[in-house]
């Protein structure tokens, strides 16, 4: 009867055995890390849908057309009236609807 071969007579299998159990122990972690990550990312992306962001329109009744398109970027949500210069001083912005603007917009906060 011949002696079971040594799995590590040979110094390739010594070296894949040593990268294999290396590759389990460090991987795995690292592969948990990145889904942990990922899902808290994800997570706080959804908490900020309800906000959508919107170029400001002045209100200027005397002239055609009655909105006047500004340059400033306000929010839907908030509780801070966006306000922007566009030509008469700092006036109250509004959310455009066809030819009228009826929606006063709220301060965009960044975090």
């Amino acid at each position: 009867m011949g002696e079971a071969e040594n799995p590590f007579q040979s110094r390739r299998n010594l070296l894949i055995f040593f990268i294999m159990k290396n590759l389990k122990t460090l991987l795995l972690p690292a592969i948990m890390v990145l889904a942990g990550a990922g899902s808290a990312y994800a997570t706080h992306l959804t908490k900020d849908d309800s906000k959508v962001t919107r170029t400001g329109y002045a209100f200027h009744p005397g002239e055609t057309p009655k909105c006047v398109q500004s340059s400033k970027l306000c929010d839907t949500n908030g509780s801070v009236i966006c306000t922007g210069n566009v030509g008469m001083g700092s006036e109250t912005l509004y959310d455009i609807n066809g030819t009228s603007c009826p929606n006063v917009l709220k301060e965009r906060i960044v975090k």
